[in-house]
C-alpha cells in the first residue's frame, strides 16, 4: 500500500499530539477518532507507517512514534502551529478558522518560509492588533497570565512581543492552546503545564501571554 505524503503526515502528527495529551500511548481507537476515520482505514495505514519505520505497533495495542517519526511530527506540529499563529495574531482571525487553515497549508509550505514567517512575526510589533504606547512598547490588550492564580485553566489568546514568540511556539505554547497554572513565585515567574508537560516561564515571558479563563 502506497500512502500519499499529507496522510502520512497527518498520521503522525495524530499521534504525536495523542500522546502528548495522554498518559499511555494512543491506540488505534484513539486514532481513529482523531482523524475521523474507520479502525480498518487506520490499521492499514499503521502498518505502511511501521513498514517504513516511521511507527512501533506495541501487541497491547498502543502507537508509538519512532525517532524518526517523531522527527518528522514535530517539523508537522511545528508547521501548523506557526501558520496558525500567523492567522490568528497576524491577521485576526479566529482561531478554530485559524486552525483549519494551517491544516490546509502545513503539508505544503516549506521548513525555510515557517522558519521566515517566526522572524516575521517577531520582527515587526507595529503590525500587531495590540497597538503601541508611548516609546514603542506594545500595549497589552487582555489579562495575561502573570494576572492568574495556581491552578486556573486557561486559553492562549495573543502573544506579544519581538523575541518570544519562536520559543513559545517550540514550547507548544500559541493561540488556541489550553494552559494551567501550577506554580507562581513571588517574582511572577510560573511554571505551567502545556500538552502534559512542565515549562517554566521567566516573568517577562509570562506576561507577555495574553490568556481568557476556560468555557
Amino acid at each position: 500500500m502506497i500512502i500519499d505524503p499529507s496522510l502520512r503526515e497527518d498520521f503522525l502528527e495524530a499521534i504525536l499530539n495523542l500522546a502528548r495529551d495522554g498518559r499511555r500511548p494512543p491506540t488505534i481507537h484513539d486514532i481513529a477518532a482523531a482523524l475521523k476515520k474507520t479502525e480498518g482505514e487506520i490499521q492499514s495505514v499503521l502498518t505502511v507507517l511501521a513498514e517504513k519505520g516511521d511507527a512501533v505497533l506495541a501487541g497491547d495495542g498502543g502507537v508509538t512514534l519512532t525517532p524518526q517519526g517523531k522527527e518528522l511530527a514535530m517539523r508537522v506540529v511545528k508547521k501548523h502551529e506557526t501558520l496558525q499563529c500567523f492567522f490568528s495574531e497576524m491577521l485576526g482571525m479566529d482561531i478554530p478558522s485559524a486552525s483549519n487553515e494551517a491544516c490546509l497549508l502545513e503539508h505544503a509550505v516549506s521548513d525555510e518560509t515557517i522558519s521566515r514567517l517566526g522572524t516575521y512575526m517577531q520582527s515587526p510589533p507595529h503590525r500587531r492588533r495590540g497597538g503601541q504606547g508611548e516609546g514603542g512598547e506594545i500595549v497589552r490588550p487582555l489579562p495575561a497570565l502573570t494576572d492568574f492564580n495556581e491552578g486556573d485553566d486557561l486559553i492562549v489568546s495573543r502573544i506579544l512581543g519581538k523575541e518570544r514568540a519562536n520559543r513559545l511556539l517550540d514550547l507548544g505554547v500559541v493561540p488556541g492552546e489550553r494552559v494551567r497554572i501550577k506554580r507562581k513565585l513571588a517574582n511572577n515567574a510560573l511554571v505551567v503545564q502545556v500538552k502534559g508537560c512542565d515549562v517554566a516561564l521567566s516573568p517577562e515571558v509570562a506576561a507577555s501571554i495574553c490568556v481568557e479563563r476556560e468555557q
